[in-house]
């Protein structure tokens, strides 16, 4: 088990990382344009993803108040 300053110090390396990696990302694709379908297919995702997110956290809810989970 590592300790909690290890544990701590790899979660924050991981969130540089995947910062630095959002980083170059975002500037590999400077100027690029999204068309009507990609907006389309983003505003979905993101719906989706939501959507589907909430129904999981009332299912664990749901499952916790009629003690499936004992």
């Amino acid at each position: 088990m590592l300790p909690r300053a290890a544990s701590i110090g790899l979660l924050l390396l991981l969130l540089g990382l995947a910062g630095y990696a959002a980083w170059t990302g975002w500037h590999a694709v400077a100027g690029t344009e999204i068309g009507f379908h990609g907006v389309v297919a983003l505003l979905l995702g993101v719906v989706l993803t939501l959507g589907i997110t909430g129904l999981l956290v009332w299912l664990m809810r749901f499952s916790q108040r009629r003690g499936f989970d004992q």
